[in-house]
This record gives structure tokens, sequence and C-alpha cells, in this order.
């Protein structure tokens, strides 16, 4: 799952560590491989941290191999593999399963912004000292510019921009070129919004009940 869809599943009121951590696995994953219970010494702060990264692996897990997971993202990458203008686009498997989670974000954000809201107000209340720390114990580079990463994405609530086509295109393929080391063209751009569009409009036009289903993928294990 994505950064925000971790969050509505999984987020604990007034848990603002926990709640944090829910996405720090994706979002430091340039920093740690794995969070792990490998210390003795975890003060309250971190072991909630580390709560949190922890149920985000479970939710991952448990999410991937569901039905919900399997039935979206088999007929995403059916629809990209058979997009004759973005033939030349390599690992169209991966396109499909990023896209696959970020629009499940996006519905987050366009159908119940309070959420996005909650998400952001829990990470305000994180003390980054405390989150240095704990990401420097995992992490095997220094953490400085991770800390200057988590403040700037706190700052500019960029997953807002999901609701808007060319700010979701541009995280989206953000994430592909970077991963596939693939050059992303403005052509290329139009052309995965007209796609992106025509996902939504023919597997995303049922957004409330599509975030009902995915619930239960969760609630009935």
């Amino acid at each position: 799952m994505n950064y925000l869809s971790h969050y509505y599943i999984d987020n604990q009121k007034g848990n603002y560590y926990f709640n944090a951590a829910l996405f720090l696995p994706d979002f430091a994953r340039n920093y740690v491989k794995h969070f792990t219970n490998t210390f003795t010494d975890f003060t309250q702060e971190e072991q909630n941290l580390l709560a949190g990264c922890l149920a985000h692996y479970q939710a991952d897990k448990t999410f991937h191999p569901s039905a919900f997971f399997n039935l979206y993202n088999t007929a995403i990458v059916e629809e990209i593999n058979q997009f004759v203008p973005l033939a030349h686009l390599p690992r169209k498997w991966f396109l499909g399963h990023i896209l696959t989670e970020m629009l499940i974000d996006r519905l987050i954000v366009k159908q119940m912004p309070e959420i996005c809201h909650q998400f952001y107000h829990d990470l305000a209340q994180i003390d980054t000292k405390i989150l240095h720390a704990y990401v420097s114990r995992f992490s095997f580079k220094n953490a400085d510019p991770f800390i200057q990463h988590f403040r700037h994405f706190c700052d500019t609530k960029y997953l807002f921009g999901y609701a808007l086509d060319e700010s979701f295109v541009y995280s989206l393929t953000r994430v592909y070129a970077h991963t596939t080391k693939t050059d992303i063209t403005l052509n290329d751009k139009m052309l995965v919004k007209q796609l992106v569009n025509f996902i939504e409009q023919k597997y995303f036009n049922e957004p409330m009940t599509i975030l009902a289903a995915l619930k239960t993928v969760f609630h009935t294990q």
C-alpha cells in the first residue's frame, strides 16, 4: 500500500508516533532496509515508532496477496500493456503496481480529505529529534538528510496534490522513473495522464465502495 492507505487502515487516534511510523518503511527506504526489534533500550516513543513500522509490514503482507489487490492490479497492468502509445516503457508490471497503490491514496484524498488532514496533523506532533534518533539506529548512512526530507514532506503536504491530475501524474512518473532509471518525456506524462483518467473511469467509478472493500481486506483477517 501507499502512504495514506496505511494510515487509513491502521491509524490509532492520539498515538502520533505509531501513526507517523505507518508510512516510515517506505518513506525511509533510502536510509533503512528494515526496521526490526533489535534493541532493548527503546524509549516509549521509539517503541511506538517500531510498532507502527511492524504494522506497516503486516499490512503489506496482508494486502499484496489479497483478492482486492489482485483484482485491480491485474486489470491495471493489462490496460497498461494494451496502451500502445506507452509500449516503449519497460517494467510495465511495476508501473501497474505503484499506480494501483497510488490510485487508492488518490481516492482517499478526493473522497475523504479529512483523512489526509489528520495524517499531516499527526506528523506535525512528532519531535524530529526523537525520529532522527530512531531512524539513526537502523540507518546505513547519515540520517540528517532524511529529517530534512521529512520536514519538507510535512511542510508541502504534497499528498493533497494527488487530487490534481498533473500533480498525481508527476508523483507517479517520478517514482517510476527513479526506480526503473527510465527517462519520462513531457509527452509520456500526457499519455500517462490520459491512461490514468481512463482507468479511473473504468475501474474506480465507485470510490466509497472501493474504500469500504479495502477495509474488509484487513478487518476479516
